[in-house]
């Protein structure tokens, strides 16, 4: 039981390995398939204008990313320089009743606020050149998409021609096969249906003919038999009156010759009689056979 288990295991391993492996050779060739397909219908130019709108996305994103930032800076540079301002402004507004540490803290104040306007500066003139810089990468997506748009059509207007032309020489090709089965074909159909049916009605005459032919030897065969049959009745009847006239004395003879020649003797009644059972004897064995 356990080598039978492990014996199914392994041929399930090995199957599914198989078909893993048929997996992944297919899609590489379908891959590569593909890739081969768009090198000569010529989508690799549009995939390469795909990536570099993807790309340009992408460079958009870390620009205005970068204008933000500086935006952020130049906003708290511009709070700091005004609550320097406002420090200083309250000492200019007390400056009769300045100290040591007054003096001090305005000359300190007027410095800082001096690097706090060139801070200021920087970071609007780096706001200024990120917002420029965001209008221009903005400006090449723009172009990007606009060739990729171009590219799409001209390739689907490509393949649109190719797709028409397909469908023209197409509908030529059925056009050539169409002419080609009325010229050829159904002549060549209706001469074969013709010998066919010569063939079949040849076959049923043939049939016909024998059936006529086998019937007529029959008929032939019957009336022979029946031909054989009347006269062997016609000659047992001219036997057995042969026999009866010889059994009969003169006397009887005399009137029978003498009735004969009246045509009233029984002779002449039992000839009638044996002649008419044998004709209706051939006549029954005629019909009824």
């Amino acid at each position: 039981m356990a080598l039978a288990t492990a014996g199914f295991k392994q041929q399930t391993d090995e199957l599914r390995q198989r078909t893993d492996e048929f997996t992944q050779k297919t899609s590489t060739k379908l891959s590569q398939l593909g890739s081969q397909l768009n090198r000569v219908t010529g989508y690799e130019q549009i995939d390469a204008l795909k990536q570099r709108v993807v790309e340009q996305e992408a460079r958009i994103k870390a620009t205005r990313q970068a204008a933000r930032e500086a935006k952020t800076a130049y906003d708290d540079a511009v709070l700091q320089r005004s609550l320097s301002q406002r420090q200083v402004n309250e000492l200019l507004q007390r400056k009769s009743s300045w100290t040591d540490s007054d003096v001090s803290a305005f000359t300190s104040l007027v410095r800082s606020d001096h690097h706090l306007e060139q801070h200021e500066v920087a970071t609007k003139t780096k706001v200024s050149e990120n917002e420029d810089a965001l209008d221009r990468e903005f400006g090449e997506l723009m172009r990007a998409i606009l060739a990729r748009y171009h590219e799409e059509q001209v390739w689907s207007d490509k393949i649109r021609s190719a797709s028409t032309y397909g469908s023209m020489m197409v509908l030529g090709v059925n056009l050539v096969v169409f002419i080609m089965a009325i010229v050829m074909v159904e002549p060549w159909k209706r001469r074969r249906l013709a010998q066919t049916f010569e063939k079949k009605v040849e076959e049923m005459a043939a049939e016909t003919q024998a059936l006529v032919e086998s019937g007529n030897a029959k008929l032939d065969e019957r009336f022979v038999k029946q031909e054989r049959l009347i006269s062997e009745i016609v000659e047992r009847v001219a036997y057995d009156a042969r026999e009866l006239y010889s059994s009969l004395p003169m006397s009887a003879v005399t009137v029978s010759v003498a009735e004969k020649q009246a045509g009233t003797g029984p002779e002449h009644f039992s000839i009638c009689a044996i002649a008419g059972g044998a004709v209706t004897l051939a006549a029954r064995s005629v019909f009824g056979s």
